[in-house]
């Protein structure tokens, strides 16, 4: 099994964002600092691109690591665009009971926690590849092949 990551993906996404800001930035100094007779207008460039940002405002980022741990298991790593913190899941043999629906931004997992209770986690994969999708899936096919999916 080899890794799988998101970070180039992401990280291409966040650095759009900052050229986005600076743009906008640039564009109030030159309005209300150099030309201030100009007409509005000009606001208009730099705000309307924020309309091709409206979709991904639902389907923000998440940085997304699917490393091979021991014995047979994966551990899951996610982190927020622009935070610090992150969440880790370890699934094994032990732990990995079934799948639930969840929409097709997300891949639902019902997982055994340390006192025996069903946890439900949604671990988004809309910001994967296609091809690390297949092989994230085909990891979990490897942990327990007989996954119901429950609706």
């Amino acid at each position: 099994m080899k890794e799988i990551n998101n970070k180039g993906k992401v990280n291409r996404y966040k650095y759009l964002l900052y050229f986005y800001g600076l743009f906008i930035v640039f564009i109030f100094v030159y309005k209300f600092v150099f030309l201030p007779e100009m007409s509005n207008i000009i606001l208009l460039a730099g705000v309307a691109p924020v309309f091709g940002f409206m979709s991904s405002i639902v389907n923000w980022p998440v940085y997304t690591q699917v490393v091979p741990a021991e014995k047979n298991g994966i551990l899951i790593n996610t982190r927020r665009l622009f935070s610090k913190k992150q969440n880790s899941l370890l699934i094994n043999n032990y732990n990995f009971d079934s799948y639930f629906e969840t929409d097709h931004l997300h891949i639902g997992l019902n997982i055994l926690d340390d006192e025996e209770n069903m946890n439900q986690h949604k671990i988004k994969v809309s910001w994967l590849k296609l091809k690390d999708l297949r092989a994230f899936e085909e990891m979990l096919k490897e942990i327990n092949p007989y996954a119901p999916v429950k609706d």
